[in-house]
């Protein structure tokens, strides 16, 4: 399979600024319930773009970026943006408890793994994948259980939550087995999961309409 994987990291970052531009233009429709989200989109999109030019020009290793900015902070804002969604007690206890866990993966890793910060650590991604796949299904459960159900497809939570769902879904074979496919099918699969993911987001920011927060 030829598949030119630079060409593919570019386009992936000309979406990502789409996305970006979308999310600054409809920013005051998005509702502040968004936030945490958009600031973590916002951060990891940003975080992607500055390490594709300072490999690029450098030659130097940009783990420690990905390992804070990513599997630390974006991954805890989407976390904090889940638990700010959930209004039903149990739920909000629930998801309470999801981000006590991912603190304390994070200190888990820290004293398992040696360097963490100077390499990308799967295993750490792994799990923020998983308690954020939870923290949607909790939401997703939430939704359908109440009236939002009545106009979900105007409802910006549930599309990004389909979005995540997609790509972290979609992602978790083709990083399990990252050394055994080739290097082009691995980031073609990638680029494929990002186009269709940034698709739906702009599709939910572009039907959302604004409600007022509980």
């Amino acid at each position: 399979m030829n598949w030119n994987i630079d060409t593919g990291k570019q386009v992936s970052m000309i979406i990502s600024i789409l996305v970006m531009v979308v999310m600054i233009l409809k920013y005051r429709k998005t509702g502040k319930e968004n936030l945490f989200f958009i600031i973590g989109y916002l951060l990891f999109s940003l975080i992607d773009i500055f390490c594709y030019f300072y490999y690029r020009f450098t030659g130097m290793p940009t783990d420690v970026f990905y390992v804070i900015g990513f599997l630390m902070i974006v991954f805890f804002l989407y976390l904090l943006y889940y638990y700010q969604l959930l209004y039903a007690p149990l739920l909000k206890k629930l998801q309470f408890i999801i981000l006590i866990l991912f603190v304390l993966n994070i200190a888990f890793m820290f004293y398992t793994e040696d360097d963490l910060l100077h390499h990308f650590s799967f295993n750490m991604l792994y799990v923020d994948i998983l308690l954020l796949l939870f923290s949607i299904i909790l939401f997703l459960y939430q939704t359908f259980n109440s009236d939002k159900i009545l106009g979900i497809n105007n409802y910006l939570p549930f599309w990004i939550s389909v979005a995540l769902l997609i790509f972290f879904i979609g992602s978790i074979p083709i990083l399990f087995f990252r050394t055994t496919v080739s290097e082009s099918i691995y980031f073609f699969i990638l680029f494929m999961l990002n186009l269709i993911s940034n698709s739906i987001l702009i599709f939910g920011l572009i039907r959302n309409k604004q409600e007022r927060t509980r």
